[in-house]
């Protein structure tokens, strides 16, 4: 309840209790209205606050009464139209018309004064970072009513177990809207990893850990919630490849390939 309306109550119950029963005894008190001569008694006073307190007692059962029918009213619709979304599948190709966003994942090139073959290597390298390998990560609205204002909030690599100061990077803003899901439909995140990497030397077992959050709204826009997702990529070297230029002391360049091993969900919140 707003502060101006608890004033405005406080000042109407000062009126009722107070105000009012003292000008309808100093009107029956005053003699110049004589029609009106009498004097309120202690049984008399005591009739009129009780019908003032029982009248209150009604006003505020049925406010209540309101209130909680009110918000059992929110509560069972909350429930009814109820959005989900979860992770349906992770597919390499995906053509279903659906709403779409893409995440790449890329690496800088560095050149140095004096290569003088740096523009033909700088164009070489950003041909091959176009040679990639995509993952469609399905989202479907799982629930009984339809997600609105659904919105990617989030997207960052989390851990790169082969490189602790690795300097790939998302290449997509966010957020990114996904607009509008309705019941059993879904929307596509594409993570786009790069088919050439620089990796450890001898280091066969490579993982990348991407982190995504998607956020959305009932249709009511009155309880959003937050979906989490943390998914696992496999980078699996598989033939040296003529480096673009020197990147750190025991690291090569290699053409890669890519898997998706899986991906868990943190923790869903919702809040009011």
């Amino acid at each position: 309840m707003k502060k101006k309306d608890i004033t405005k109550i406080v000042i109407i119950a000062i009126v009722i209790l107070f105000v009012i029963p003292f000008f309808i005894n100093f009107s029956f008190k005053t003699y110049s209205i004589r029609f009106l001569v009498a004097e309120w008694s202690a049984g008399d006073l005591l009739s009129f606050y009780g019908a003032v307190l029982g009248a209150l007692i009604t006003l505020i059962g049925l406010i209540v009464t309101l209130n909680y029918q009110s918000k059992q009213a929110r509560k069972d619709d909350e429930i009814k139209y109820k959005p989900i979304l979860k992770l349906k599948s992770v597919e390499t190709e995906y053509n279903g018309f659906m709403g779409r966003r893409e995440l790449k994942i890329l690496f800088p090139y560095h050149s140095f004064n004096g290569d003088e073959f740096k523009v033909q290597k700088e164009n070489y390298f950003y041909k091959q970072m176009e040679e990639t390998s995509d993952f469609h990560l399905i989202f479907q609205n799982k629930g009984r009513g339809e997600a609105i204002e659904v919105s990617l909030d989030c997207a960052e690599i989390k851990e790169v177990d082969w490189d602790q100061s690795s300097h790939l990077y998302i290449g997509t803003s966010v957020p990114l809207s996904l607009g509008e899901i309705l019941v059993d439909e879904s929307a596509d995140i594409i993570i786009s990893l790069p088919n050439f990497l620089f990796l450890k030397e001898g280091q066969i077992n490579n993982h990348i850990w991407i982190y995504l959050t998607v956020s959305y709204d009932d249709m009511f826009l009155r309880n959003r919630r937050t979906l989490k997702i943390l998914s696992d990529f496999q980078i699996i070297p598989r033939t040296k490849a003529p480096a673009p230029y020197f990147y750190k002391e025991g690291f090569e360049y290699y053409e890669v390939e890519v898997l998706y091993m899986g991906s868990q969900q943190i923790k869903e919140d919702s809040g009011q």
